[in-house]
């Protein structure tokens, strides 16, 4: 399985539901996000999104399910800069460290996809996880559709209404 580096906005919309457990279940060992996006993470949760609290101690647990990487390369660090002109640093950060290292970027930020797009970069997103997650049988498309529904009500604005749609 690749690896799959996530930004702040799929994260929150797992934590929102209270369901990061389905991301620590399929991604345990290949899921990565960047120290700005876990910033974004402890500013979120002073502003009260307590649901964050799950998200940053996974990336606090050296045995967690999500590992934070760092630049390692000046190539990186160039690309994250660019970047910094147009996204904000997490979107920035996780783009640089897609690209260079190949990694499928997870974000349903739409700047930061079409950033990333122009990169050749691979994406995916909240709808697309829940996707794989019904295609290999780990929620039933019912539950998928429920998920989805709550992350909406909780202002997740989603491409569609229902996974029923993408089938």
């Amino acid at each position: 399985m690749p690896d799959f580096i996530f930004d702040n906005t799929v994260l929150s919309n797992f934590a929102a539901i209270g369901r990061t457990d389905l991301l620590a279940g399929l991604f345990k060992g290949n899921a990565f996000t960047t120290v700005e996006v876990v910033e974004e993470l402890r500013r979120g949760i002073d502003k009260g999104y307590s649901s964050l609290v799950s998200v940053l101690a996974a990336t606090e647990n050296t045995n967690g399910w999500l590992q934070t990487v760092v630049m390692q390369s000046h190539q990186e660090s160039r690309l994250r800069q660019e970047l910094d002109e147009l996204l904000h640093p997490g979107e920035s950060s996780c783009i640089a460290l897609a690209a260079s290292r190949n990694m499928i970027l997870v974000t349903d930020d739409l700047a930061a996809r079409k950033a990333a797009a122009r990169r050749n970069v691979r994406l995916t997103g909240t709808v697309g996880l829940l996707l794989e997650m019904v295609r290999s049988s780990v929620l039933p498309i019912a539950e998928g559709n429920t998920l989805l529904k709550k992350m909406t009500d909780s202002g997740y604005r989603s491409p569609v209404n229902r996974l029923d749609e993408l089938f």
